[in-house]
Formats: C-alpha cells, structure tokens, sequence
C-alpha cells in the first residue's frame, strides 16, 4: 500500500518549472516560425511588385502555392517542437514516422494521387490562379482562386466556392490562356430579312470595337489587334427555335471575357429590339 502511494505521489509530482519552460518555449517556436514564413510571403510580393519577368497570373499561381505549402510545414515544425522534450533521440521518432507514413500511404493512394496530379499541374502550367475553367464536362464553369499540391478551389459565377481534389480532375477546359474568343449567336426568324439583321449586327460590331478597345486583345509583335468584332455570318438555318442564326466574333485578353460577352449579348439584344427585329420561336404542339 506503501509503495501505491508513493507512486501515486511520484506521479502528481509535476515539476512546474519544466513545464512552464516547455510551454514557453513551444509558444516562441510558434511566434518565431510564423513571423519568418509571413516574412518570407511579403519579401515574395514585394519581389514580384517590383520585376515585370513573370506575367502577373504566374506570379499569383506562386503566391497561392507558397502559401498552402507554408501551412504544412508551419504545421509540421510545430508538431516537432511539440514532441521534441518527450523523446530521448529525434531521429528515432522521424525513422518510425516515416515507416509509418510508409504503410499508410497504402490506404492513401488518393492523397498521393492527388498530390502527384498537383504537382503536375502546377509545373506544367496546365492551369494558373485566375484562370476560368471548366471541370469534368460540368456546363458551369468558374474562376480558379486558390492553386495547390492537393486541392484546387473554383468561385463559379453565381458565387459558390467548388473545392475538388485534384487526382479527380479528368477532364478541363481552359478557357483563360492568355485570350479567349467571344462567340455569340441569335436566332431571329424567317420572316426577318437575313440582310437587314446582318447589317444591323455589323452595327453592334462597330459599337463594341469603341467601347471595348481595352478588352480587344492585341498582338505583342505587330501592336495590331488579334480580331476586331466582326459578323461570323449567317452559318445556320435549322437552329432551335427554327430560324436565322448569326454569330459575332472578337478575340479579347483572357481575364476581360466575362464582362465583354456580358456587354456583347446586352448590346445585340438591344440593338435587335430598337429595330422590332423578331425572334425566332420553339413551335409548341398543344393538341389543338
């Protein structure tokens, strides 16, 4: 019984010095750390503000990469100091750690699927922060806004943020490689005189080459733009509903296509509804 209570008192003997130098030292090793990975991000922007060498999507895609891979290694050498006092060789721990990561990583295969497939990614330049993307045939698409080794997170248009792992992307389309097409269409209906919509749709054209020239691409060699608005034609007369279908065209710098084509359909429709121009229209069969 003896013996029971001395072990017992041997227990609760916590000598408080130890632990207030453990935890004081474990909040400075937090402090320092983060002070020198912020340090190091500011450094990185401020390096960036100051050099033209990268274009500016490339040098955000490093700042979002940086700063998720900041977040596992702050994790990482907080969790070392943590168990450092515990063990009598670190190296021994780091060993078994790794024997362990070895044999988990068998039932990890996504994570490191998904992690191969970021790495990829990121150093192919397949995409970049910023860039609007579709993923695995989805109809809506989205801005990328945060790039890493494990996930990529897409705001869509209508504001929700999608996070999907990168090892389940098959398939993307990239719409924001350094210019992107506008291509829009209306369908007016055969009793509207093919040349008069034309004419009017070469009108909008006019229009939007004034008020879009920020958003016309230019080429970086001849100083010229790539294309102009112009009328695509006339390229279909069975388009549903049933009638006329005319097209416009313009290349615009990649990160301007939303608010142009935006402004594009908003002036065709208006420019259409001045004129009286009618609309073709789905014929609907109701019994009579």
């Amino acid at each position: 019984m003896k013996e029971y209570l001395n072990s017992v008192q041997q227990f609760f003997d916590i000598n408080f010095e130890s632990v207030r130098g453990y935890f004081i030292t474990l909040a400075l090793t937090i402090l320092f750390t983060y002070a020198l990975i912020v340090v190091c991000r500011k450094i990185l922007q401020q390096l960036f503000k100051r050099t033209s060498i990268l274009e500016e999507k490339k040098k955000e895609t490093i700042e979002s990469v940086v700063k998720n891979t900041s977040r596992y290694l702050f994790a990482t050498i907080i969790l070392i100091a943590a168990i450092k006092p515990f063990v009598v060789d670190l190296k021994e721990v780091i060993v078994a750690g790794g024997i362990i990561a070895a044999v988990i990583g068998f039932g990890a295969q996504k994570l490191i699927n998904d992690i191969i497939s970021g790495i990829f990614m990121i150093f192919e330049g397949t995409i970049k922060r910023g860039d609007f993307i579709n993923v695995n045939g989805e109809p809506e698409g989205g801005t990328v806004e945060e790039l890493g080794f494990r996930i990529v997170k897409i705001r869509l248009i209508n504001g929700k943020l999608v996070t999907i792992s990168n090892g389940e992307i098959r398939k993307m389309v990239n719409g924001s490689v350094e210019k992107r097409r506008i291509f829009e269409s209306v369908v007016v209906s055969f009793h509207q005189d093919p040349s008069i919509v034309k004419q009017l749709l070469r009108e909008v054209c006019e229009e939007l080459n004034q008020k879009q020239l920020d958003y016309l691409k230019v080429d970086q060699l001849t100083g010229e733009f790539v294309e102009k608005y112009k009328v695509y034609g006339l390229h279909s007369l069975d388009a549903s509903p049933f009638g006329y279908k005319f097209s416009i065209v313009a290349t615009v710098n990649d990160t301007d296509y939303l608010p142009a084509a935006l402004e594009a359909k908003e002036a065709m429709a208006q420019k259409l509804y001045d004129n009286k121009i009618k609309m073709a229209e789905q014929l609907i069969n109701r019994g009579h």
